[in-house]
C-alpha cells in the first residue's frame, strides 16, 4: 500500500457546529454542520482536501503543467489555479461552451491566477474531458508535463482527501458523544462522497481509541441521475482502500438519492426562498446548485429524529457571491460549480 504524497494546504480539522437556527429553518431539530466551507485556503470549501492530494501527486509525477475540467462558475477549477499558481505550476482550464460576456466570479477569478481558458463550443459538459485530453497531448508535444484533472478532481487520487477527512470527522463525533449519526452532503462528481465512504470503511489513520460508531451517509446527486454514478462511487471507494484493513468500528451503510430538482444549473422559486432564508437566518453562505439542493432535499425528507444528523457543508462561496449580485446574472440557470 503505497499512499501519495501530499501538501498541506488547509487548516484542518474544520468546525463542527450544533446549529439550532439552520434546523429552525428546515423546520425541523438543531442539526450538526461540518464546516467545510471554512478550511481555511482562499475562499475555503471541500474541494481543498482533493487538491491537497492533486498537486502533490502531480509534483510526484514531475508534472509542470495542470489541465483542468470545470465549468464557468467552478469554485474548484478557480480554488485549483491559485494553489497551482502557488507551486508554481501553469494552469489550463477547459470548459463547456462559449466564453461568457460578462465573466462569473470564479471564472474571472482562475484568470487572474494565470490559468489559460479553453472552452468548447458546446453546451454538452462531457465535452471537456475529451478536449481536455486533446489539450493535454499538445502540450506534451510542446516539450510539457501535463497533469490532467477531470471535472471536481474526481480521481482516486483526489478523493484520498476525503478518506482522510472520515477519520477526522469520527473524532469530532466522539468528542460530542455521538455513536449514530446520518450524514447528509450534496454529490457533484462523486469524489468526495466515495473518499468519505472509503474512510469509514478502510483505516486511514491510527485510532486507538476507536470507539463503535454507526453511519448512515446520504449522498444527494445535484448533478446526474444517481443510478448513473452510484456504481463509479462504490468502485472509487473500494480503490482507495485498497490495501489497509477494513475498520471494524464502524458500521457504514450508504445511498444516493436524487436532488437535481428544477435540473442542474436551474433552480426555482422554492430554491430561491429557502437558500435567501437559510443565509438570512444562520449567516452560512448557501449555494443554489449544490448546497442549496442537498439542503431543500433535507428539508422535505423530514429525516427521523431518532438520531442525530450531520449536514456537510461544502462551501460554494464564489458562485454565492454570484447569486447575491444576480441582478447582474439575471433569471438565467447557474451553471456548473464544480
Amino acid at each position: 500500500m503505497i499512499t501519495p504524497p501530499h501538501v498541506s494546504l488547509a487548516a484542518l480539522p474544520t468546525p463542527f457546529q450544533h446549529r439550532p437556527d439552520l434546523g429552525a429553518v428546515l423546520g425541523g431539530k438543531a442539526i450538526w454542520v461540518k464546516r467545510d466551507d471554512l478550511t481555511g485556503y482562499s475562499w475555503g470549501g471541500n474541494k481543498i482536501r482533493t487538491i491537497e492530494y492533486l498537486i502533490g501527486d502531480a509534483e510526484a509525477q514531475g508534472c509542470d503543467t495542470v489541465v483542468l475540467c470545470g465549468g464557468p462558475t467552478s469554485n474548484f477549477t478557480a480554488l485549483m489555479a491559485y494553489a497551482c499558481a502557488a507551486r508554481g505550476l501553469s494552469v489550463f482550464q477547459v470548459s463547456y461552451g462559449n466564453e461568457p460576456e460578462v465573466k462569473p466570479v470564479a471564472l474571472a477569478a482562475g484568470e487572474a491566477a494565470g490559468a489559460v481558458l479553453h472552452f468548447t463550443g458546446s453546451s454538452d459538459r462531457s465535452t471537456m474531458e475529451e478536449v481536455a485530453a486533446a489539450l493535454a497531448d499538445r502540450l506534451r508535444a510542446e516539450g510539457r508535463h501535463p497533469y490532467l484533472v477531470p471535472r471536481g478532481g474526481a480521481t482516486v487520487v483526489g478523493a484520498l482527501g476525503y478518506a482522510h477527512a472520515a477519520s477526522e470527522v469520527r473524532c469530532q463525533l466522539r468528542q460530542c458523544g455521538i455513536h449514530a449519526v446520518t450524514i447528509v452532503m450534496p454529490v457533484g462528481s462523486g469524489g468526495s462522497i466515495a473518499g468519505l465512504l472509503s474512510g469509514f470503511l478502510f483505516a486511514f489513520e491510527e485510532d486507538e481509541e476507536a470507539l463503535p460508531l454507526d453511519v448512515d451517509l446520504i449522498g444527494v446527486s445535484v448533478s446526474r441521475p444517481a443510478d448513473e454514478l452510484r456504481a463509479a462511487i462504490e468502485a472509487k471507494a473500494q480503490a482507495c482502500g485498497a490495501g489497509r484493513a477494513r475498520l471494524t468500528s464502524v458500521d457504514c451503510r450508504w445511498r444516493l438519492v436524487d436532488g437535481r430538482g428544477a435540473g442542474f444549473n436551474h433552480y426555482d422559486a422554492d430554491d430561491a426562498a429557502l437558500v435567501d432564508a437559510i443565509m438570512r437566518r444562520s449567516g452560512l453562505l448557501i449555494d443554489t446548485t449544490y448546497n442549496g439542493k442537498a439542503l431543500r432535499w433535507l428539508r422535505d425528507q423530514r429525516l427521523s429524529a431518532a438520531r442525530p444528523i450531520l449536514y456537510w457543508h461544502t462551501g460554494g462561496a464564489l458562485a454565492v457571491a454570484d447569486w447575491l449580485a444576480r441582478p447582474a446574472f439575471p433569471s438565467t440557470p447557474h451553471l456548473e460549480t464544480t
